[in-house]
């Protein structure tokens, strides 16, 4: 057998059984136990972001992304500081065949006070957003979209 066919071959077999095990490992339903699991890495992935700790908010982030993007390279990606705070988190969707819920999350975010003049001008902002959050490994998992 020629080494050019297997390749390909074996990469399809391998998307196959990891794509079973996702769906078989992955809850069938949010129970409210699990949402609430979800809800609490939701937050604590915010009680990094209120603190500018992107280190922390790193190890939120699914194995995935952490193989291909080190820490580094994540927290290189912020230049400056927002004054945060989280002020709901709520699960909006779940879709048990991909293993992946959206929740939404309300922000309240200003410019700290180390910033330009200019920028400190700005407002309080509130925000709403929509995550994702992938179930692998038997844990929540945020999905960073960059």
């Amino acid at each position: 057998m020629r080494c050019d066919t297997l390749l390909p071959r074996n990469v399809a077999v391998f998307a196959v059984i990891f794509g079973v095990m996702v769906a078989c490992t992955a809850p069938k339903s949010l129970t409210d136990s699990e949402k609430s699991k979800l809800i609490q890495r939701v937050s604590e992935r915010w009680r990094c972001l209120e603190r500018n700790d992107y280190g922390c908010a790193y190890v939120f982030l699914s194995p995935a992304y952490r193989t291909v993007f080190s820490r580094q390279m994540y927290e290189n990606r912020y230049f400056g500081e927002l004054e945060r705070r989280l002020t709901g988190v709520k699960v909006v969707a779940y879709d048990s065949q991909a293993a992946v819920a959206s929740v939404r999350v309300g922000v309240m975010s200003r410019p700290s006070d180390d910033t330009l003049s200019a920028s400190r001008a700005i407002a309080v902002v509130p925000t709403n957003l929509t995550e994702s959050w992938i179930w692998a490994e038997g844990e929540w998992w945020y999905h960073d979209r960059s």
